[in-house]
């Protein structure tokens, strides 16, 4: 039986040895075919006697001559197809064999997209004539040959080139953990020479300290890819390995492939990085710092940490140029310094910085002045029109104070532009485009104002995306005292007086409450300079607040003037008597009043005229309970604030004193 198949594997090899004799054959033909004699007979039964099917074209594509074979495979007569275009018959690969036709290169298996199982060989013919050689196979005739046959591969002679030319490490091991080829890259990688390595167990890499790890032995286990950082440490390298298994039809391995990827300097450049990221972040503390420190040339006094978190914030909204900024809090705390100070540290510094107080500017005019008017649209108006303070910022930034006195009809007109940052001029049609930066800023309680339709919601949407809430100076003591030193050096220096804080002054200031802010103190400092008789202000400081406290009417807030200590008062020449006790009992009374008519402490602030803050600072103060926190005689409704506004209750309620 053996013999038999022996016997019949000869007879196929034989067939096939003379097959591509005749190919051979056909190649020393095809390179002679300008010698031909002219002769059509001749050559037809020529092209009929080869074993393959088979087509000459010229240059440009045109078929010179068919055999049968080929005219069978694509339905037609040989006859036919002298003349055409073989993009007529082969569209896709019509392209391909014009290129070859004109240069000097073969084409060996080139697959034939447009017949099915066949692939085809080109060779250009050189001489007087020229012009292509093809000769089409169809693998389904020729499939026996080709199984009984060892394969030819055109790349055979050249795998091994290609295996040491390659700029990445790879190495073969067999079954059994043994290198049995690696190219130099690898080699290079570890330190030795391929030979040095040949024949090797992969174990002698670490058991020589030549590498940490080796992912050869885990893929022969596990059966998987295994890709790996390595460092060797011969030549310091840190290379990524991936170990790739070749399976043999019963599953089991027969060969690793590792790929060896140099990741040295990448991971240098890592390090790099970091260590610069590292550098990067520290100066820009440092920056900070700095541009804290500088603030004092700015009139920003940032001691607390409370004011710091809010440069810190606008700082970081500057840097990514964010385009709209709501600022809150309330009168005088400075929401312009922090508007400027915004603009000035952003990418648009050097770009305008327009200042506009919405409710400073009567409705009918506030529109043309923010978004400009045509020509002639008003009567003793500019004749050739007017650009806005959107148009004219341009790309620098405008800075809208007091946005809640805003009109709705021009608010409708702002939410538009913020959409997209279009509008249109006043009496005009044409878009103009402008994308300057738009601060906005308010004193006021936008959630109210949308609640009494005063404000729109979409609008308060839109701004509040950004919101910096500039704390009250009674929340920072820590800059009363530095605002106050400043502006006094200030005010020397302006009015040559040398005037200074007494120890009465410091506790002045630092126990009043300022419900008018940074403005307040700064007026209090300013009178005191000016009107003091002794160089020491706090006897004149103390009275003046005394006297301001006493003169507010009972709508306004009303915060106790400092009270010195008895130490401090006893060195004092001062003939204004100490603070009444009965004050705290009057402040006392008219919070319980105001929690029997009040239903939560946004209430009772508007009904006593002070913040939200100073009522529960107050209450707290007093050992008392503030609404919401114990249970009431009946439900209160706890809708949404920007939905329903709560209602105070008609009836009377009894709030405990604890």
């Amino acid at each position: 039986m053996e013999k038999y198949a022996r016997n019949a594997f000869r007879r196929k090899f034989a067939s096939l040895r003379r097959i591509f004799i005749l190919i051979s054959q056909k190649r020393i033909m095809i390179q002679n075919v300008a010698n031909f004699p002219e002769d059509p007979i001749l050559l037809e039964q020529i092209l009929n006697s080869l074993p393959v099917a088979f087509l000459l074209m010229d240059d440009y594509g045109r078929v010179l001559a068919a055999n049968n074979h080929l005219a069978a495979l694509l339905d037609m007569s040989a006859q036919e197809m002298v003349g055409l275009n073989i993009s007529e018959f082969w569209p896709k690969t019509a392209g391909s064999l014009v290129e070859i036709a004109n240069s000097d290169r073969q084409a060996i298996g080139m697959p034939l997209e447009e017949m099915n199982g066949c692939f085809l060989q080109a060779t250009p013919i050189s001489g007087p004539k020229t012009g292509l050689a093809i000769s089409v196979f169809d693998r389904r005739l020729w499939q026996p040959f080709l199984e009984s046959a060892p394969s030819i591969d055109p790349l055979t002679p050249y795998y091994k080139k290609i295996f040491e030319s390659s700029a990445d490490g790879i190495s073969i091991c067999d079954k059994d953990g043994r290198l049995i080829m690696v190219n130099a890259a690898s080699a290079a990688n570890v330190g030795l020479t391929p030979a040095q390595l040949v024949g090797r167990h992969v174990d002698f890499l670490v058991k020589e300290r030549l590498q940490d790890s080796f992912v050869g032995m885990e893929v022969l286990e596990t059966k998987k890819p295994v890709t790996k950082l390595v460092r060797h440490f011969k030549t310091g390298k840190y290379m990524l390995l991936t170990g790739k298994p070749i399976l043999g039809a019963n599953g089991a391995v027969h060969f690793v492939v590792i790929n060896e990827r140099d990741l040295t300097g990448i991971i240098k450049l890592q390090n790099r990085f970091d260590q610069q990221s590292e550098i990067l972040a520290r100066y820009k503390d440092e920056v900070t710092a700095v541009q804290l420190a500088e603030l004092a040339n700015a009139n920003i006094v940032s001691s607390s940490s409370s004011m710091k978190l809010v440069l810190d914030t606008a700082l970081k909204l500057a840097r990514y140029a964010v385009k709209e900024i709501l600022l809150t809090g309330e009168s005088g705390t400075g929401k312009g310094l922090i508007a400027k100070f915004i603009h000035s540290n952003a990418a648009n510094r050097n770009e305008p910085f327009i200042h506009i107080n919405c409710a400073a500017i009567p409705e009918t005019l506030l529109e043309a002045e923010l978004f400009g008017y045509e020509k002639g649209l008003f009567t003793g108006g500019s004749p050739q029109g007017r650009a806005g303070l959107f148009e004219a910022a341009g790309q620098g930034a405008v800075f809208l104070d007091e946005i809640g006195e805003m009109p709705l009809s021009i608010q409708a007109k702002l939410l538009t532009f913020l959409d997209n940052h279009e509008f249109r001029r006043v009496g005009g049609s044409k878009l103009i485009s402008s994308p300057c930066t738009i601060i906005a800023a308010t004193n006021k309680d936008l959630v109210d104002l949308v609640d009494q339709k005063l404000f729109r919601q979409d609008l308060y949407f839109r701004l509040c995306v950004f919101c910096l809430q500039i704390p009250p100076l009674r929340s920072r003591t820590e800059d009363v005292l530095e605002l106050a030193s400043r502006e006094l050096h200030r005010l020397n220096h302006l009015y040559g007086q040398t005037k200074a804080l007494d120890p009465l002054a410091i506790e002045v200031l630092q126990s009043y409450d300022f419900p008018g802010n940074v403005r307040e103190l700064l007026n209090c400092i300013h009178q005191s300079v000016l009107l003091s008789p002794s160089p020491q202000i706090g006897p004149f400081l103390k009275s003046f607040l005394d006297a301001r406290w006493k003169t507010k009417p009972a709508t306004q807030p009303r915060v106790a003037a400092a009270t010195p200590s008895s130490s401090v008062a006893d060195r004092v020449a001062s003939d204004k008597p100490l603070l009444n006790e009965g004050l705290v009992d009057k402040e006392k009374a008219m919070l319980m009043e105001a929690l029997t008519l009040c239903s939560n402490t946004r209430e009772m602030a508007k009904f006593l005229g002070i913040s939200q803050a100073s009522i529960s600072r107050k209450l707290k103060k007093h050992n008392l309970v503030a609404p919401g926190k114990r249970e009431l005689s009946h439900n209160f409704s706890h809708d949404s604030k920007l939905h329903q506004k709560e209602t105070p209750s008609s009836s009377n309620h009894n709030f405990p004193i604890v």
